[in-house]
């Protein structure tokens, strides 16, 4: 009885399959116009209460583009309390990643669900919708059962990205 206890405590505690081998993620937004990391993946005190931050905010000018950070399908589109404008996009493996605080409706530039984006395809501009201090993406990282994970270990950085985009001719 007690290996079978330590044996399912043990299955418990054992972490999430792991992500993707890193980094296999686009930086999601004009790496050119980038300025840095506001708020990091993990626990805050807001308010007087400890709650997990589920994603990075990354900080660039108003109108700056946001790009999916890999091809995949449009799951949603919309406006949510605090994340404000929003698209969230389904990757072949099950991962989905999610874009905050947009400038406008993505549904109004024809990202709705069902639409599938190239990588880095645009989704979207840097805005400041939902609840938020200023212009900024929040990124987040979800699992294929939909928890929550750092995507910072699964990003290209934005040198990285800006030396694959010129490889893709796609800048200079």
């Amino acid at each position: 009885m007690r290996i079978a206890v330590f044996v399912a405590v043990l299955m418990l505690a054992a972490p999430a399959d792991p992500a993707p081998r890193a980094p296999w993620l686009l930086f999601p937004i004009d790496v050119r116009r980038f300025d840095r990391v506001s708020s990091p993946f993990g626990l805050r005190r807001l308010g007087g209460h400890r709650r997990l931050h589920r994603g990075v905010d990354l900080v660039a000018p108003r109108g700056s583009w946001v790009v999916a950070a890999r091809e995949g399908r449009v799951t949603d589109a919309g406006r949510a309390r605090a994340c404000g404008w929003y698209v969230t996009v389904q990757h072949e493996n099950g991962w989905r990643t999610v874009y905050c605080h947009l400038r406008f409706d993505p549904r109004q530039r024809g990202i709705s669900e069902g639409v599938y984006v190239p990588a880095m395809g645009i989704v979207g501009e840097v805005g400041s919708t939902g609840h938020s201090t200023g212009p900024h993406l929040h990124f987040s990282l979800l699992d294929y059962r939909g928890e929550a994970r750092d995507p910072l270990p699964a990003l290209y950085t934005p040198e990285e990205t800006l030396r694959v985009l010129k490889r893709m001719g796609l800048a200079k």
